[in-house]
Order: structure tokens, then sequence, then C-alpha cells
């Protein structure tokens, strides 16, 4: 897996405020950029883990293929990483056919940031361009919010 791009920090102060933390102002921000060394690209998941951890979230990274992401559906949002180091919030799976409960999602919903309310649909072909797998599954560490992984 390729280091990850700086972007996820804000990708998962996002997330973290949908899992019911307290939302995290500029200067919290910073400070936690600071503590992590969070400058620039190039970081490794135990980093991205170390971040979601001081934002208030068990977080662990899997590494799925398409017909095992309905397993992240009671975890969502979710952080997916692509091959590039890029990552975008996972916010939804449209269910896929009753026929082949194996073929997963019909398509997953990405979480367009700053374009409005409406997700980007994506199918399995279209995801598998710039996605290998890697995902960090977030859950609040707040007893309460957490649900039976």
């Amino acid at each position: 897996m390729p280091p990850v791009n700086g972007c996820f920090l804000d990708r998962l102060m996002l997330i973290a405020a949908d899992h019911g933390q307290p939302p995290v102002d500029a200067l919290g921000r910073a400070v936690l950029a600071d503590a992590h060394g969070v400058r620039g690209d190039g970081f490794a998941v135990t980093t991205v883990l170390a971040v979601a951890a001081d934002l208030g979230l068990a977080a662990d990274h899997r590494r799925l293929d398409w017909s095992r992401l309905p397993t992240l559906s009671r975890h969502l949002p979710a952080l997916l990483i692509f091959r590039d180091g890029a990552t975008a919030i996972l916010d939804g799976l449209e269910p896929g056919t009753t026929e082949d409960a194996d073929a997963g999602p019909a398509q997953v919903l990405l979480r367009d940031e700053g374009q409005g309310d409406a997700p980007l649909a994506l199918g399995r072909d279209d995801l598998a361009l710039f996605w290998a797998g890697d995902v960090i599954v977030p859950a609040a560490l707040n007893p309460r919010l957490v649900d039976d992984r």
C-alpha cells in the first residue's frame, strides 16, 4: 500500500463528527496535525490510525474486495485509501442483486466534498481503476456509539 496523502486528516475529522464525536475547529486541527507531523503527503497507515484514535475513533485498517464491502454497512462513513495514496469518504452502498449475494453492492456512494449533497456513485469497474481494497473502518470510542464488530 502506498503512503497516504495528507488529505486524510480533514476527511477523518468529518468521519469522526459523523460518528458522534465533537467537531474539531481550526486550532484543534492544527494541534492534531502538529502532534502527528501531518504536513504534506506520505503517511503510514499507523499515523492515520493514531489520528483516528485522537479524534475519538476506534479504527482499524482492512483490505477488502468488492464482494466484502457490505460488511462495512454498519460502520459507515469509512475512509477509502486509493492506490495513489489519495482518500475518499465512503458514505453508502447501494445493494446488489439478491440473486448473487456474493457479488457485493451495485454501487458505492462516495462523498462529493464541496459539490453539494449528491454522492458520487461508482460501480465495481469504476472504483477498481483506483482502489485496491484498503479501507479505514471507524467506530466511536464511546461505548454507547460503538456497534458490534
